[in-house]
This record gives structure tokens, sequence and C-alpha cells, in this order.
């Protein structure tokens, strides 16, 4: 048999919470009865997701958090998140500009490792101290398919996404001896305001990210020897 995790009472931190796979993510979790903080750097939005959590029984805070600025993301970690613990962390804040390397400024470039790398990887430092002391955790990272290819005119995405996969791997490797399970989650194109800046393909055949969800979910339920380091989710039709 298979040990599986009662998640309920649990606490979870997700970047990019109202983002296509983040807001799924969080909607999953919450049907577990796990307490979510939820980060994101748009505040109607984020509203507007907490308002459709209320229909579970959990405790919900929102954060709103610019991740693109390294000051405010030493801000998050320093105050607003200070004091506070949680089992698992869903690192999916990501930006994906859709432009060739000479268009790309030096502050463009920043911004991207910032939101899409940077983050996750002081997020990861700041809060796997808890779970180490704890013995117990999940971080979730979520790459894509870039973690594994180069694509054209999205480098900078790409080199953060390469960097993801690296950050996931190594921790996996540091934290393993202490009960903290890292998982990188690497979906293709996926539906939501991301996918829609894919040039070139068949959004209607794109991954539904309630499906994405259900995938990361079933990865961190497992609690015995079984391990899945790194999660490819590929499509059955490409067009």
């Amino acid at each position: 048999m298979i040990s599986k995790v009662d998640f309920s009472g649990k606490t979870a931190v997700i970047t990019g919470a109202t983002g296509a796979i983040g807001s799924a993510v969080a909607k999953r979790l919450a049907q577990e009865e796990v307490n979510l903080t939820l980060i994101s750097s748009g505040e109607e939005s984020l509203s507007k997701l907490m308002g459709e959590l209320r229909a579970y029984d959990i405790k919900t805070e929102g954060i709103v958090c610019d991740l693109s600025s390294l000051a405010e993301i030493q801000d998050l970690i320093d105050n607003k998140l200070k004091n506070k613990s949680a089992e698992i962390l869903i690192n999916s804040a990501g930006v994906f500009p859709n432009k060739p390397i000479h268009e790309m400024d030096l502050q463009d470039y920043l911004g991207v490792l910032n939101v899409n790398l940077n983050a996750a990887y002081l997020l990861c430092a700041a809060m796997s101290t808890a779970m180490v002391e704890a013995g117990w955790g999940r971080i979730v990272n979520i790459g894509s398919s870039s973690c594994y290819s180069g694509f054209r005119n999205t480098t900078a995405y790409c080199v953060s996404k390469h960097g993801m996969l690296g950050l996931s791997r190594s921790l996996h490797d540091e934290l393993k001896e202490h009960g903290v399970r890292v998982y990188n989650v690497s979906p293709s194109s996926t539906q939501g305001r991301m996918g829609l800046a894919t040039v070139g393909q068949d959004y209607s055949t794109f991954l539904d990210p309630d499906e994405v969800a259900d995938y990361v979910m079933f990865a961190i339920s497992h609690d015995g020897n079984v391990m899945s380091e790194e999660i490819f989710i590929k499509r059955m039709f490409v067009r």
C-alpha cells in the first residue's frame, strides 16, 4: 500500500496564485482543507480568487507582490511572510515574453529572472527551514517544456526555466534526507494568459490547468518511498 498524505489543516504558500495553474492548484488544495497564503501581482484578480475560495472551510490570506522586483521579493520574505511557516510551497509565478533577444533590454531580462527563478530560489531558502525542522514538507516548482528545450524568441524564459530545473534537482538532493520532497512539474503549453501568448500552435490542444493541478496533487500526496522528482506533462495532441 502506498502511504497517502492527509492534507487537512496544513498550510500552503502559492506564488502566481491567480494564474491558470496557480489558481487551479489553489482550488485543489482547498478541497483538501489546506489553508492558503496566495501571492499575486494583481490585486483585483487576487480578491476574485479569494472570493471563490470562501466556499471552503479554510483560512486564506492574499498578498500583493511584484516579483519582478528583488526589493519586493525581499520585503515579502522579511516582512509579509515573517514568522509564517508552511508545509507546502508552490512556486507557480511566471512571465512569458515572446520576442527576440535583441529586443530584450537588461531590465526586461532581469525581470523575467526575478519572477520565474529568483523568487522561487529565495522563497525555497526562506521557507524550507521550518520544513526541515518539522521533518516534512513539499516544494513544487512549476517548470515548463522549456526546462528541457530551447525555443526561438523565448530565450530569457528558457534560461529561467532551465534554472528552475537545476534548482529543483539540487534541492531534491539537499532536502530529501530531512523529509522534504521537491518536485519540478513541467507542463507543455497550457491554457491561460501565458498560453495565449504562444505563437504558431493550436490553443485548443493546450493542457487544461485543472488536469495539471491533478498531477501536482497526485505527486505530493505520496508519503512513502515513491518519489516523482521530475514530472514532464505533455499533450497527447499537438497542432
